[in-house]
Parts: C-alpha cells; sequence; structure tokens
C-alpha cells in the first residue's frame, strides 16, 4: 500500500476510534449504535463499516488503543527517573492522576469488562495490560533489590498488591465520589507502599503468609 494510502487509512481508524471513545463513555458499552460514532466522527455510517467490519472489531481497537496510550505515557515518565523508589512512585503517580486527566476512561474500561467471560479477544487485552503492569512494577523492585534500595522480597507478590491497592483504590472513587478524599488518600496510599517495599519485616510477613497458604 502506498504511504499516503496508508497515512489516510490509520487516520481515519484513529478518528474513528476516538469518536468511539466518546461516544461509548457517554452510552456505554450496550447502547450506541455505529451511527452514533459516525455521527460523533463527522462520517457517514458506510465509511466507518469501511474502516472497521463491526462493533467488535472497532471496540477491540479502541481497548488496544486505550492500552497503548497508557504505556506510552509510563514509558516516557519512567524514562526521567533516577532510581527505583522514584519509578515505583511516577508509576502510581501516573496512574492516580488518569482519573483526573481522563475521567472517561474508567467508565469505558468497566463497561469493557462486563465483556471478559463473553469476548476472548477483550479478555486477553486486559489480561496483557494487568500482566505488563506487573512485570513494570517487579522491574523496578528487582532493580530497587539489586542496588540495595529494597530488601529481598517476592516481587510477583508485592507486584500484584500494588496493582491491586492503586485499581482498586480508583475504581472504589469511580463508582462512589463520596466514599473518601480522593487526594488525600491516594497519596497516603502511595507513602503506605513505598513504606511497605522498603521495610524487610512486612515483606518477610507477607511472603510467610503465602507459604503457610501453600502448605
Amino acid at each position: 500500500m502506498p504511504r499516503r494510502s496508508q497515512d489516510i487509512l490509520e487516520k481515519r481508524k484513529k478518528q474513528i476510534t476516538s469518536a468511539t471513545y466518546k461516544v461509548v463513555s457517554k452510552k456505554g458499552y450496550y447502547n450506541f449504535t455505529i451511527r452514533d460514532i459516525a455521527r460523533e466522527a463527522g462520517l457517514s455510517t458506510g465509511l466507518v463499516h469501511y474502516y472497521f467490519k463491526d462493533k467488535d472489531e472497532l471496540l477491540f481497537t479502541l481497548l488496544k488503543m486505550m492500552n497503548n496510550n497508557l504505556r506510552e505515557i509510563l514509558v516516557k515518565e519512567l524514562s526521567t527517573a533516577k532510581d527505583p523508589r522514584e519509578k515505583l512512585k511516577i508509576f502510581m503517580d501516573q496512574a492516580f492522576r488518569l482519573l483526573q486527566r481522563e475521567k472517561e476512561y474508567f467508565h469505558v474500561l468497566i463497561d469493557f469488562w462486563t465483556q471478559i467471560n463473553h469476548n476472548d479477544r477483550i479478555r486477553k487485552a486486559n489480561t496483557k495490560l494487568y500482566e505488563s503492569y506487573r512485570v513494570e512494577i517487579a522491574s523496578i523492585l528487582n532493580e530497587g533489590i539489586q542496588l540495595g534500595i529494597f530488601p529481598e522480597m517476592d516481587v510477583h507478590y508485592a507486584s500484584a498488591i500494588i496493582i491491586s491497592v492503586v485499581q482498586g483504590m480508583i475504581i472504589q472513587y469511580v463508582l462512589d465520589q463520596n466514599s473518601f478524599n480522593y487526594d488525600e488518600y491516594s497519596e497516603r496510599a502511595k507513602a503506605h507502599i513505598l513504606d511497605m517495599v522498603s521495610r524487610k519485616e512486612v515483606i518477610s510477613i507477607a511472603r510467610t503468609g503465602i507459604e503457610s497458604g501453600k502448605s
């Protein structure tokens, strides 16, 4: 395909996918039509169908776009960090700030979660996203252990806990914005996590709990 044609293809797909993001955030996963997308994008329904064969393909492309955008922002921010503690703080900062920067993201994400048991492509895309988060945090923790900044720990367990705390707090607030002071609790959560991964006795207790559960 000629370069110009490829550029037009990518531009149109991005235009349609961005319109889908806006529509789904307003109407939800189940309540929108291709006509809604076309109207938001300023295109004909026929043109939307030309680039995406059905709603499933369009929604899967949207989920990939959302995930890729998050990864790009995170990688860019982490590249400025000098040590593992700073990297971990940046990771958490980016996660908590996402709600303030782009509230619609979590409404769309929750809608996608309802499809996990019915749409294997969406389930795999979500699985890949969370796996990438755990791998990123585990890499930061391993770097800190090697430098003597963090004590020895089960980095896989610690990564899962960190994701659970951060994501869980965000989702609670999305569902009920009167439940707690978001700014205060997010700062306290970050401080608690940094303290947890820096204290040998806390990690040791966590590992003992896991080993006891396996026996």
